[in-house]
């Protein structure tokens, strides 16, 4: 009984204080709590960039290049993704399928990405399924950057042998 009115008095002189500061300092009471409590659209996302500056990418088996997906899951099959003058692509993330017509079941599959001519980015392996088909993910710490007026491409959706999802944020150029 004694150490529960010892705890209710400690609570009652915590709700006396913020009570006080409140009608004291009701502005910076108010900043604090709103701080705490408020989520704001448009501010830094998870991975510390400005929602406007995240780039998700889609690399679709037949095409020689990857599509910037918008903001409602959409894209253009006819547009290139080419990063934006002015800014590099730091890529993050990394997702592949890989599902070549002669697969062996328990080999290394792999894919990359790439920028144009021929230049590797980024590469994911992973065991091939009973099918001869694998898939991975990569996510890249630190980044892989790529340069303003680049297209970026998947080697097996280029090929028509799979597909691929690109993430990452865009920084301007120093």
């Amino acid at each position: 009984m004694r150490l529960l009115k010892q705890a209710l008095g400690v609570f009652g002189a915590l709700v006396v204080l913020a009570v006080i500061v409140a009608f004291v300092a009701p502005n910076r009471a108010r900043a604090v709590a709103a701080t705490l409590v408020q989520i704001v659209p448009g501010t830094t996302t998870h991975v510390g960039q400005h929602e406007s500056q995240l780039v998700s990418l889609i690399c679709l088996g037949g095409f020689t290049h990857c599509f910037e997906i918008d903001g409602e899951g959409g894209y253009s099959s006819s547009t290139a993704y080419v990063v934006p003058s002015g800014h590099t692509l730091i890529v993050t993330d990394y997702q592949f399928y890989y599902s070549p017509s002669t697969g062996v079941a328990g080999a290394f599959g792999g894919d990359s990405f790439v920028a144009g001519p021929n230049r590797a980015l980024g590469n994911g392996y992973a065991i091939n399924d009973i099918n001869g088909v694998s898939a991975g993910h990569e996510h890249y710490a630190s980044g892989i950057r790529v340069s303003s007026g680049v297209t970026i491409y998947d080697t097996a959706a280029s090929a028509g042998q799979g597909y691929a999802h690109i993430q990452g944020y865009l920084v301007p150029n120093d």
